[in-house]
């Protein structure tokens, strides 16, 4: 692995690398408040079957610049645009987790031709459903149930008491712990502060609320895998509301996407590529690898 800095759409982005080659085959898209080292369980697979990566953190994340502003879809694909030129990426194949799923749908809705449309797109947990389809759906609603935990100034033995509580679903082993603490900034006194702020995580949420994921299905050209999430049982009631609003989500997206694979990932938490990142990896060799091999023979 390997990292660098680059400018892209006026803003400055830290990336991460996998591959021998500068050729950028991949595109690892993390999720809301997350960062690119999410990617770094999976990514040393997909390299070592040939596969180049690239993950950025998004702006507002990681160690990338953080503007007040921008946290809409039009203003993040143009920032994944910038980046696909500034790194001199073909038609790569974009793999977005959760939020980053999302965005990989709508950048491949709007870039359907060209150098800078992608040749596949791998949808984690994410861009399948439609908010406005949760139950009682209102934003009212939808903004408390998506609102984030207020962790700026909780310590970092807090933090990690709480993942590795066993009652959890899924509990991290170290490596993925030490991902996770990677979305947040250490402070000298033992306090952490989130990357992404909660105010700039609400500006996302919002945009998320009013976005049109079925109305993307139809504007996709390129194939797509979309590898949802089934939670292990007994499932709460809302894990069981976000569980119908995937499979509506899925018999949507087969009725208008030509091209189109979908794999459970069963007894899943959301978090996969942390969780079965090695799965997750053959996954997207399946799918990306014929794709990519079509474009080299092609150059």
């Amino acid at each position: 692995m390997r990292e660098e800095y680059v400018q892209a759409n006026g803003l400055r982005f830290h990336l991460l690398r996998w591959g021998s080659s500068r050729r950028g085959d991949v595109l690892l898209i993390h999720g809301l408040a997350s960062n690119a080292r999410f990617w770094e369980l999976a990514a040393p697979r997909l390299a070592e079957g040939g596969l180049s990566c690239l993950a950025p953190d998004l702006r507002g994340h990681g160690l990338s610049e953080k503007p007040p502003a921008g946290y809409n879809f039009a203003t993040i694909a143009a920032d994944l645009q910038a980046l696909v030129a500034e790194l001199g990426l073909e038609r790569p194949v974009l793999v977005g987790h959760s939020w980053g799923a999302v965005l990989a749908l709508d950048y491949a809705a709007r870039f359907v031709r060209g150098p800078e449309a992608p040749a596949g797109i791998v949808l984690v947990d994410g861009g399948i459903a439609q908010l406005d389809d949760f139950p009682g759906a209102t934003w009212e609603v939808i903004r408390q149930v998506l609102e984030p935990p207020r962790l700026a100034g909780v310590r970092v033995e807090d933090l990690l008491a709480r993942l590795q509580n066993p009652a959890r679903a899924w509990v991290p082993d170290e490596r993925a712990r030490e991902i996770i603490l990677a979305n947040f900034e250490l402070h000298q006194d033992g306090t952490l502060a989130p990357h992404m702020t909660y105010e700039r995580h609400m500006q996302v949420v919002r945009a998320l609320w009013e976005f049109k994921t079925h109305e993307r299905f139809q504007r996709v050209g390129c194939p797509v895998l979309m590898v949802p999430a089934r939670p292990p049982d007994p499932l709460p009631v809302d894990q069981q509301a976000y569980l119908v609003m995937k499979e509506r989500g899925i018999a949507r997206a087969r009725e208008v996407i030509a091209d189109l694979q979908v794999h459970w990932m069963e007894a899943s938490v959301h978090d996969i590529p942390l969780q079965r990142p090695r799965e997750l990896a053959d996954l997207i060799l399946a799918f990306a690898r014929p794709l990519v091999a079509d474009l080299r023979s092609s150059a």
